[in-house]
């Protein structure tokens, strides 16, 4: 049984980690309303920008500038490479598909690293995790709905966001304690930044208004205060315990893309949905016991 202090942490996670989906998500819809007057590599730069002065300001204040160094680690550099490349998938995409639907493909990142600890860990994967990956994908099918409406572009740059996530977060585990989590975001960030104005000569700017400009400096401001919210959640919790809750990003996604674009999911879509969340949080439930018993 838990003991109360513990109950006491994993609440507190669980409510970080809720409030953190939900700023990521509010942030995703912002950048939404952006992307509709923008392209990608202005989004990138400009809200990169806004993110890169919160952020280093937040790195100088709490780490030690000696350690700023540790950057540059090649590791940390693969994982800000990373990043600014599924940032451009997910920035592309994100104008051109329903809030939800984006939000639930992102959800198949735990098949994905399944799938990587088989093939680079080379950790062992029992044929039920297996089995969850197979039907994990076919709700993306139901999601995506590969008609030749449903599979476009888009969608694929939105698949293959999710699948560099999970090579990001194989890198991250990869990383050695000693680096700050602040230093590593401020890396991820500013690489994200530079993508994007290193892009600016493949994209055609528009003139940045004061509108477009306040939505990417609410975005920043989100996605900073965000991941603040989520690296608090798993600070000192039961992992399996809270890590289930960051499947309230769906339900975030699904009301604001009704709220503010009136989208309303099909049967497909909701019925893929259902088979994603699940498949996650099993596959979830397997690696919290695979220590103990086995995959």
């Amino acid at each position: 049984m838990t003991d109360p202090p513990q109950r006491a942490a994993n609440m507190r996670g669980i409510t970080a980690l809720l409030t953190g989906q939900g700023l990521f998500v509010t942030s995703d819809s912002v950048v939404k309303l952006a992307g509709e007057m923008m392209p990608a590599t202005e989004i990138m730069a400009i809200r990169g920008a806004f993110a890169v002065l919160l952020v280093g300001a937040f790195v100088a204040a709490t780490v030690d500038f000696a350690r700023w160094q540790l950057s540059m680690r090649p590791l940390v550099v693969a994982r800000a490479t990373l990043e600014a490349l599924l940032a451009f998938l997910f920035v592309v995409s994100l104008p051109h598909m329903p809030l939800a639907d984006i939000t639930v493909l992102q959800q198949i990142t735990p098949l994905v690293l399944t799938v990587l600890s088989a093939i680079v860990l080379r950790e062992t994967v029992g044929w039920r995790r297996w089995l969850a990956v197979v039907v994990g994908f076919v709700g993306v099918a139901l999601v995506i709905q590969p008609t030749g409406q449903g599979v476009n572009i888009y969608a694929i740059s939105a698949l293959l966001c999710a699948i560099f996530v999970a090579f990001r977060d194989l890198i991250t585990r990869r990383l050695h304690d000693n680096i700050p989590t602040a230093v590593v975001t401020f890396g991820s960030t500013l690489s994200v930044c530079l993508a994007g104005f290193a892009g600016a000569p493949f994209d055609e700017w528009k003139p940045l208004s004061p509108y477009g400009a306040a939505l990417l400096a609410a975005s920043a401001i989100l996605v900073s205060t965000a991941n603040v919210f989520v690296i608090r959640a798993f600070r000192g919790v039961d992992v399996s315990v809270v890590s289930p809750f960051r499947y309230a990003a769906v339900l975030w996604a699904t009301l604001l893309g009704f709220a503010i674009w009136h989208h309303i999911p099909n049967a497909l879509a909701i019925a893929g949905t259902v088979v994603i969340v699940a498949t996650g949080l099993y596959t979830m439930h397997r690696e919290a016991r695979r220590p103990r018993v086995g995959a």
